[in-house]
């Protein structure tokens, strides 16, 4: 599985992203600029056999019927894609820090935020990071869950990512099914199982399914100090997020809405970033006359 070529190339110190469009062309993202660079691949079947060796390295199913996998590797992420038509595999990688950083030296404006952000962890409040793809809402929230080093914590991913430096830590990663359509081990049944294991404080490493049924019991159920991010622009954006993803586990927007009011302290929006965490503004969520969920905008 060792390829030299795309070792030097995940090597540069200011790349963030490698892509790879088959063996044929390959793009990097070296300080926010795509780049072409020499395909680290001479050949399909070279591409297919490393994207196969890594699923299986990391027991992911890879194959024509799931042809797509997800693997972290140190502190690198793949996602492979099997061509669904033409020819091509797909490999994207994204490289996060190697070196762990203080909360106060990954963010923008710390002299601003740095206090604010501790007082969440401290007051044991419950977040949601928001931010587009980028933005760095993993790094911004493994940061944050650090800060508490006497907490049991269980976090629950489908990919290892947060890889918290906690004593007292557990960490649950979703399985697929195998080749018979058995052994698949959900977002859902993991934030469930979860509340078995007696945590102090729950991180979901992304909500964007059924899963976020079971958070929002649990939240407003007393786990204090419960984090998780989501894919939306601005902190305005997320109240419609919440309420799409509920609807995709049952719930009524109203039923949402009431709920995550009441579990969900506050948003962390993030912006696009060059090299420190661009955080746009921190809000809270409250109900509307018309009791539809929002956002207020408290620093």
């Amino acid at each position: 599985m060792n390829n030299k070529k795309l070792e030097q190339l995940l090597s540069i110190p200011e790349l963030s992203d490698l892509v790879l469009n088959g063996h044929l062309y390959a793009f990097a993202n070296i300080s926010g600029n795509w780049l072409p660079v020499e395909n680290p691949f001479e050949s399909m079947d070279s591409l297919l056999g490393f994207s196969t060796e890594l699923a299986n390295s990391a027991r992911r199913r890879l194959d024509y019927g799931c042809p797509f996998a997800d693997i972290a590797v140190g502190t690198l992420r793949y996602h492979l894609a099997l061509p669904l038509a033409g020819d091509r595999i797909h490999v994207s990688i994204r490289k996060h820090q190697s070196t762990r950083r203080e909360l106060g030296s990954l963010i923008d404006n710390p002299g601003r935020w740095l206090p604010k952000l501790h007082e969440l962890v401290s007051s044991k409040s419950n977040f949601i990071i928001s931010g587009g793809t980028g933005t760095g809402k993993t790094t911004l929230l493994r940061a944050m869950l650090e800060l508490e080093q006497h907490s049991r914590i269980v976090t629950v991913e489908d990919v290892s990512e947060l890889e918290l430096a906690n004593p007292n830590v557990v960490s649950l990663q979703t399985r697929q099914a195998n080749t018979d359509g058995a052994g698949q081990i959900d977002l859902q049944r993991l934030v469930i199982e979860s509340l078995r294991m007696k945590p102090d404080r729950i991180a979901v490493g992304e909500v964007r399914g059924a899963e976020l049924v079971p958070m929002l019991q649990a939240l407003n159920s007393g786990h204090r100090g419960s984090a998780t991010t989501i894919h939306a622009n601005r902190a305005e954006d997320v109240p419609a997020r919440l309420i799409g993803i509920g609807l995709l586990g049952g719930l009524s927007p109203a039923t949402t809405a009431h709920l995550a009011a009441s579990a969900f302290d506050r948003v962390i929006a993030l912006g696009s970033r060059t090299r420190e965490i661009n955080i746009l503004n921190i809000a809270g969520f409250e109900l509307s006359k018309e009791s539809k969920l929002v956002t207020r905008n408290d620093f």
